[in-house]
């Protein structure tokens, strides 16, 4: 019964001994940059400090941008701000009469808006009777301050 015993452990000492090559060898096959592993893994590796590069690029040029973009609203809004006035100003302004009373007088592109085919851009009630441009003024000044 020990023999039988000795010679199932020796035989599995040298299946694990072959099997230990095998490794081995398969490790180190691994380890070469020769082999097709190692070349994918230097590529890989390559490629991940390349988009590495080009992801904080990207992020250098979306700060840039968000930059550019503030300062364009920002102009922007100071724009809008100033066609308000000059809207309102320009409603204020009462239509200016003819000299001639033979022909007509002249109106306003506020005025208009009859339905006669002229060019109203303000809508039907332009001509309003009151200091529009201030209104506007007053509302800006107001909507600033915390209530």
């Amino acid at each position: 019964m020990h023999i039988i015993i000795d010679i199932i452990i020796a035989a599995s000492a040298l299946l694990a001994a072959a099997y230990c090559l095998l490794l081995s060898r398969r490790l180190r096959a691994f380890t070469r940059l020769d082999g097709d592993v190692g070349k994918a893994i230097a590529i890989l590796s390559q490629q991940v400090d390349a988009l590495t590069k080009a992801l904080h690029a990207a992020e250098q040029s979306n700060l840039r941008s968000n930059a550019t973009l503030e300062e364009q609203i920002a102009r922007a809004d100071a724009t809008a701000r100033q066609l308000e006035l000059l809207m309102a100003a320009h409603q204020q302004t009462p239509a200016v009469q003819a000299d001639d009373e033979t022909r007509e007088p002249a109106r306003s592109f506020a005025a208009t808006g009859t339905g006669d085919g002229e060019f109203a851009p303000f809508g039907r009630n332009a001509q309003r009777h009151g200091d529009a441009r201030q209104r506007v003024i007053r509302r800006r000044e107001t909507a600033g301050t915390p209530r």
